[in-house]
């Protein structure tokens, strides 16, 4: 008997394992992408903590009061040099907030403490971009 040549478009799935492939690497890719971009996420807080509490360490020796003061604008800067795995210009001079607020347990001595902002753009693919803002607060006792 001769089997015809043509096969019926029903029995045909050729196409159906390319199909399965792109739904099923769409799914995978993004999550991947959004698992990346998550680190990169928790990954910017910390550097801008480590950033913070450096500032900190350096407003403490070099505060208003010791034998080498330096200005807000040096401390800030000092604190970019910390914050320097960021991506470039993620952190400003403006997002980092240098003080001097008294210490409420010990009224006779002051705190220094930096306050670092940033906002950080999530980018996952096929999704809106979303701000997140991100701060963090070091305190430390002047050293005299």
């Amino acid at each position: 008997m001769i089997r015809p040549f043509v096969v019926p478009l029903a029995k045909r799935s050729s196409g159906a394992a390319a199909v399965e492939f792109a739904l099923a690497a769409t799914v995978f890719l993004l999550l991947t992408f959004s698992i990346i971009e998550m680190a990169l996420l928790v990954y910017s807080y910390n550097t801008i903590g480590h950033a913070a509490r450096e500032c900190v360490r350096y407003a403490i020796v070099h505060s208003p009061t010791s034998s080498n003061p330096a200005t807000t604008s040096q401390i800030q800067n000092v604190t970019i040099g910390f914050a320097d795995l960021l991506s470039p210009n993620q952190l400003t001079a403006s997002g980092i907030a240098v003080t001097w607020p008294v210490d409420a347990r010990l009224p006779a001595l002051q705190d220094a403490q930096c306050v670092i902002s940033l906002n950080y753009t999530l980018r996952i693919p096929f999704l809106p971009l979303v701000t997140l803002p991100l701060s963090v607060t070091a305190r430390m006792l002047v050293s005299q």
